[in-house]
């Protein structure tokens, strides 16, 4: 076997391992947006939902968090983009994660009137939203390159 490639060769080689590196942004972007949105529909449940639905979304979002650490670590490309966005993206929904269970076991009343249920869609958008933003990210790079 020959294990020299001619310039051309080796440019298209380059051009294909290239295409698959920037095509890596799509899946992390597609599963920030669903972890993102998840993260929204879980708060929004825990919040404001019945005893039923909270045992469905907890449930749920520890299904959809297991289910995606295995496609995530199955994943074996990772671009530059994500590189970088990981940790930022990482910190800030631990945060805004972390504020949101401050706000659901000390200030959400048991019974909410309409200004805490507009506070808990403001919290739920608030915890979901540093994903989502590193979803938008991830697809704007791959589209414009």
């Amino acid at each position: 076997m020959n294990d020299r490639l001619s310039a051309e060769e080796a440019l298209r080689e380059i051009d294909q391992i290239g295409g698959s590196v920037r095509r890596s942004g799509r899946w992390a972007g597609r599963w920030m947006f669903a972890l993102g949105f998840g993260a929204v529909v879980y708060w929004l449940a825990i919040l404001l939902g019945g005893e039923t639905l909270r045992g469905i979304a907890g449930w749920g979002w520890m299904l959809f968090v297991a289910g995606s650490m295995v496609y995530v670590f199955r994943q074996r490309v990772f671009s530059r983009a994500i590189w970088r966005l990981q940790w930022p993206i990482a910190a800030g929904f631990l945060l805004t994660s972390a504020a949101a269970t401050l706000f659901a076991v000390f200030l959400m009343p048991d019974e909410p009137g309409p200004q805490w249920v507009a506070l808990a869609v403001l919290t739920a958008v608030v915890a979901g939203a540093p994903p989502i933003w590193g979803g938008w990210v991830l697809r704007h790079r791959e589209v414009t390159g």
